[in-house]
């Protein structure tokens, strides 16, 4: 029974006869779920990424890939850190990722002067409610936007619109579902004060046993009054009410989706075609997404002279993808006899790590892909 119906059953002393029109007020989660279900899949995704560090074009693990793989911090392990990180960026827009004592930190809040023609400067930085002192410019931080506009407000305000429409659906439907009575009051009711008690501990205990009954009742009543049941007003509408309910909040998944460049079907569960909406969110989210992270850190963290002499470091997010041996068995068989994998590579591909041997890092191939001049007869 809804609970405006209820509220007749309340401790009032004074019995109102003139009717009551309840409200129903209540908070809307299903935009907030949306957001936190769409970057949560985005942040797992990133953190599953390797940032891969190279010195003269040789790939390396030192510092920096221990840094930014391991242990950005004394209270952050990678994955913690990229999961805060990219939650920080897509719900505020931007992210600031300082460095202090060699040690990188996110920024909750920051003041930015921006300047046209020399470094911006960002002071008032809080990490963790621990206010910094420092006052970092542009070239010692990592700062990241997202999109010129905030994507959330866009989803805010569109959601505002559609909040609307899924509350018409639920009060429409909890209504159709209400039991409905008239109780008649003849006007020879008693006017005494024991027969207002009466009244009153009708409206406020008997209705209510009445009501909410599993059992077979009896309403007792006394002289001058009536009860007329009306029944539950369903004919027949419930069933598409709610499916109409159903479909508003998909909507607000869809566009949610949208804004974050991530097919719905991944946060719905929608087995159908699964491969190739793995394949868009890969394509049209995440690998834009490591390339920002990428380049901010190329142009921050190294020298123009270290990335023109192939020192960088690369968000990789090809075995980002959960793939069995039989999905890639053929793959890694073509791409090692044509020369473009070692051994090695293999191995990295399989998750596995590679072999301290020479020959795990040379390139082979077979007789069909050499120069004419050096093939068979």
């Amino acid at each position: 029974m809804s609970s405006w119906f209820l509220n007749l059953f309340s401790n009032n002393k004074t019995v109102q006869l003139d009717g009551e029109y309840g409200s129903l007020e209540g908070e809307l989660f299903y935009k907030q779920l949306a957001i936190e279900s769409y970057i949560d899949l985005i942040a797992n995704t990133i953190s599953r990424a390797e940032s891969l560090t190279y010195e003269k074009g040789k790939e390396v693990r030192k510092e920096s890939y221990y840094l930014f793989n391991v242990k950005p911090n004394q209270n952050l392990s990678g994955s913690e850190f990229w999961k805060k990180a990219i939650y920080k960026l897509f719900l505020d827009n931007e992210l600031l990722i300082v460095q202090v004592d060699n040690k990188l930190y996110i920024a909750d809040s920051f003041n930015a002067k921006k300047f046209a023609l020399k470094d911006n400067i960002y002071s008032d930085v809080i990490v963790d409610d621990y206010p910094l002192k420092d006052v970092f410019k542009e070239s010692d931080v990592f700062h990241l936007t997202l999109n010129n506009s905030n994507v959330k407000n866009i989803i805010d305000g569109l959601y505002a619109g559609y909040a609307k429409l899924i509350k018409a659906g639920q009060i429409s439907y909890i209504k159709n579902k209400t039991r409905r009575g008239t109780l008649n009051i003849d006007s020879s009711y008693s006017q005494t004060k024991q027969a207002q008690t009466d009244l009153q501990d009708l409206m406020d205990n008997k209705f209510k046993t009445f009501f909410n009954s599993e059992k077979d009742v009896v309403l007792p009543l006394n002289k001058g009054l009536s009860y007329t049941e009306l029944g539950m007003n369903n004919k027949g509408k419930s069933v598409g009410e709610v499916r109409d309910v159903r479909s508003y909040i998909n909507d607000i998944f869809d566009f949610v989706g949208i804004a974050f460049n991530v097919p719905p079907v991944l946060i719905k569960n929608d087995i159908a075609d699964t491969d190739s909406a793995i394949n868009n969110f890969l394509m049209f989210c995440i690998n834009p997404l490591a390339k920002l992270i990428s380049d901010e850190v190329n142009m921050k963290f190294y020298s123009k002279k270290d990335y023109l002499e192939r020192t960088y470091m690369k968000l990789d997010t090809s075995r980002i993808r959960v793939t069995t041996l039989k999905d890639i068995a053929n793959a890694l068989d073509v791409l090692t006899r044509i020369g473009a994998y070692t051994i090695n590579d293999n191995l990295r591909t399989l998750d596995k790590e590679p072999i301290n041997e020479n020959w795990a890092n040379e390139r082979y191939m077979t007789k069909n892909y050499e120069k004419i001049s050096k093939g068979g007869s």
